[in-house]
């Protein structure tokens, strides 16, 4: 196992995929029910596998462990696809998006019947570890030669994905 072969940008974007992971079975959203006079209080807590949506939480913990792998397995000798850097970008990037939109979306609240919905800390801490992953990816791609301009050229992201990079005669047509 070698370790060193992850970039540094790739090892900040794994450990903070890791605590997303992590922070996704914690709460977060807790409902709290106080009860007639303070008496007969309830407390019930969601976390993104539970009721709060696969787009907000759980998909992007399944694609973290997904580029965990691909990033963390050639460490160990195994062959696995390689991805461009700018897809690990996308990924946390569209992950800190969606959670912070969850956070300021929030949960339904319903205070006429003195129910309250509060973020939690799981919730929190998704955002921080997606940031960081983000972060993490940006460095993956400039370490990988990427510019900022870069993003802005189409032709330039297709060829980091092996695509064509347009431009140029077609091929001719099949003989008949």
């Amino acid at each position: 196992m070698d370790l060193s072969k992850i970039s540094k940008g790739g090892q900040i974007w794994a450990g903070a995929g890791i605590v997303f992971f992590i922070a996704s079975f914690l709460p977060w959203y807790t409902a709290e029910y106080k009860g007639v006079s303070g008496i007969g209080g309830a407390s019930v807590d969601a976390n993104a596998w539970g009721d709060l949506g696969f787009l907000w939480g759980s998909l992007w913990a399944l694609l973290f462990l997904a580029g965990i792998a691909l990033l963390v397995l050639p460490a160990f000798g195994v062959a696995v696809p390689k991805l461009p850097a700018v897809a690990y970008m996308a990924v946390a990037g569209l992950a800190t998006v969606f959670t912070l939109l969850k956070l300021l979306i929030g949960e339904d609240d319903a205070p006429e019947f003195g129910i309250t919905v509060d973020a939690s800390l799981g919730l929190y801490l998704a955002i921080v570890a997606a940031a960081a992953a983000a972060f993490g990816g940006f460095m993956m791609f400039k370490e990988s030669g990427g510019e900022l301009n870069d993003l802005k050229d189409m032709n330039k992201l297709k060829g980091q994905f092996g695509g064509n990079t347009g431009g140029g005669t077609p091929p001719p047509p099949p003989p008949p």
